[in-house]
């Protein structure tokens, strides 16, 4: 995907793209983290049929919803890349072996298996590191082999 960035004096960073569908869009970035996302007649790519406008927060919000789906297709991705490697995303459980936990006081520590992600109330959090407290809701995103990634579902699921 091209994207064709033009400052807009006054108003701030143009992003203008196309989709693999022929889509015109563009998100504009004005100074104070306000987003305007344009989207653009099909037949006229001038002529904006509508303007979404979203505070920072939300703005933050949608990116952190779009890092998401992309980090999880790059994931299954990972998966078909590396051979006896299996990547899940598995939910921690109330009362499960990791809620309230460090990775690395679950009962998973020393087996072929990489915390890969955490998902906490739709925020990505990646590589989060053996210090990490994990809590009931939260999606674990672990890589490894087989024999662990079963485990870990057993561990989180309460099992």
């Amino acid at each position: 995907m091209r994207f064709e960035r033009t400052v807009i004096p006054g108003v701030g960073l143009c992003q203008r793209f196309a989709t693999a569908h022929g889509q015109w869009a563009s998100v504009i970035s004005h100074p104070g983290g306000r987003r305007d996302i344009v989207i653009y007649h099909p037949e006229d790519g001038d002529t904006a049929l509508c303007t979404l406008v979203l505070e920072q927060p939300e703005a933050q919000a949608v990116a952190g919803v779009l890092n998401q789906a992309v980090t999880v297709d790059h994931l299954a991705e990972l998966e078909r890349q590396l051979p006896g490697v299996t990547v899940v995303r598995i939910p921690v459980a109330v009362d499960s072996i990791g809620d309230g936990k460090r990775w690395r006081d679950t009962a998973l520590s020393g087996r072929p298996l990489s915390l890969l992600a955490v998902v906490r109330a739709g925020r990505v959090v990646p590589t989060p590191g053996d210090d990490y407290v994990l809590l009931a809701g939260d999606e674990v995103v672990v890589a490894g082999a087989e024999a662990a990634t079963t485990t870990a579902v057993d561990v989180f699921a309460g099992h």
